[in-house]
């Protein structure tokens, strides 16, 4: 199929995303949810990563040391707008299940628990307005899990983005690697298998004082937690993790399908065609399809995530424009299953923003994204099938993936949980 002919066809029936997201004339109520969220449709490329990496174009894992003499920094984005709002951020420490822990602010913080974000630049020479801001976020006084809050100016209720972020003190030594799994996993599987060294942590049952979570790509929708340990040496103070019933194993999936918008002059790697208007730009990537029955092919990726770049300006926070990026999927008709587009340009959301749609004029499925220029991974991803999500990728034991281990102890005097280790497993 011609793929100028069908889209002629297609985008008349298809919402432009560009006009949903201005803001909404009446305030809907916002509740809290713990996790790495946007709340408001204008607020674009939340990124939090650490600040002494190279400066903010790739939304690395929000995890730092105590030792680090940088902090994490925030960085977003605040579209269709020519005046800075006024936004304040909060930080509440949480227990390993995510929850608020019982902690104080004062105990887990230097400064008094609200913080102005007052650094922003305004874009240049974009077709899309935005505002920039960047927050250096604080000290803590002790590692754990934290959720930063950002707010709009007085109204702690007017959340605007809530965050994930790890504070770690290398109080253990974490040896892992990730590997085939067992026999009936063995070709789609990976397992993670680990061995814990707590001599320098006061532990006096660990089965009950040590917690552990293993993240894949640096997800939440997939994490794994409630390892109990398959073997405890306590005279050498070790702690063995090495199941073999897949408790701590992941379906390895696929290497991320990716395209390139860091020019708007041409269309980049599986970028199909650029049209530049003189208020939007649209970009139209290649017709994808399903690759689930396909042998595995190495392929070097980001693990899903993305990097903010553009090849016209020497300055990728303030002079990168906003793309509204069309997705195409042929699957030889309807299927039965909700299809997402997947991978951290979503924050592994899985909401009516990012589900591709079924088009009857085309028989193809359609989904876009308002996505500002870089290099991005994603994949087609079907979170109902359990059993499978990857069915429209396909998973390969062979498959390169990021792990990260998580090690924590439950600290009695202060009834919570501190996070005592940290490695990642590239």
């Amino acid at each position: 199929m011609n793929i100028s002919f069908w889209l002629l066809v297609t985008l008349p029936l298809f919402p432009i995303c560009l006009a949903a997201h201005s803001k909404a004339a009446e305030p809907q109520a916002k509740v809290l949810e713990y996790i790495d969220k946007i709340y408001e449709k204008n607020i674009k490329t939340a990124i939090l990563f650490d600040g002494s990496m190279p400066i903010g174009n790739s939304p690395g894992t929000a995890a730092i040391s105590m030792m680090q003499p940088r902090p994490l920094v925030l960085k977003f984005d605040e579209i269709n707008t020519d005046n800075a709002d006024y936004y304040k951020a909060r930080i509440i420490h949480c227990d390993f299940e995510w929850s608020r822990s019982n902690l104080t602010d004062q105990q887990f913080l230097y400064e008094y628990n609200e913080f102005p974000i007052e650094t922003y630049e305004f874009s240049v020479a974009t077709k899309v307005h935005y505002t920039h801001f960047t927050f250096p976020l604080p000290r803590v006084r002790l590692p754990g899990n934290y959720l930063l809050v950002v707010y709009r100016d007085t109204d702690i209720d007017d959340i605007i983005i809530s965050k994930r972020f790890m504070v770690y003190d290398q109080r253990v030594k974490i040896h892992g690697e990730p590997m085939s799994s067992g026999l009936a996993g063995r070709r789609t599987n990976q397992q993670i298998t680990f061995t814990i060294d707590y001599k320098g942590v006061p532990v006096s049952n660990p089965y009950l004082d040590i917690l552990v979570a293993v993240r894949q790509n640096q997800r939440w929708d997939n994490i794994i937690t409630g390892l109990a340990p398959t073997m405890v040496r306590d005279d050498l103070r070790q702690m063995e993790f090495r199941h073999l019933n897949f408790d701590n194993s992941f379906m390895a999936g696929n290497e991320f399908r990716f395209f390139d918008l860091r020019s708007i002059h041409f269309g980049g790697r599986n970028v199909d065609r650029i049209d530049v208007g003189k208020t939007q730009i649209d970009a139209f990537l290649y017709l994808d399809k399903s690759r689930g029955t396909e042998p595995y092919t190495i392929t070097k990726d980001l693990n899903g995530g993305y990097f903010i770049e553009n090849t016209e300006s020497g300055n990728d926070l303030v002079e990168t424009d906003y793309i509204n990026t069309f997705f195409f999927l042929d699957m030889k008709g309807k299927t039965n299953d909700d299809i997402y587009i997947a991978g951290k340009l979503t924050d592994w959301d899985f909401s009516e923003s990012n589900r591709m749609k079924y088009v009857e004029s085309t028989g193809l499925y359609m989904g876009n994204l308002l996505l500002k220029q870089g290099l991005y991974d994603f994949i087609y991803y079907l979170p109902e099938k359990k059993d499978n999500p990857y069915l429209l990728e396909g998973s390969h034991f062979e498959t390169i993936n990021e792990y990260e281990i998580l090690v924590y102890f439950h600290d009695q005097l202060l009834n919570t949980d501190v996070l005592i280790g940290y490695v990642q497993l590239l």
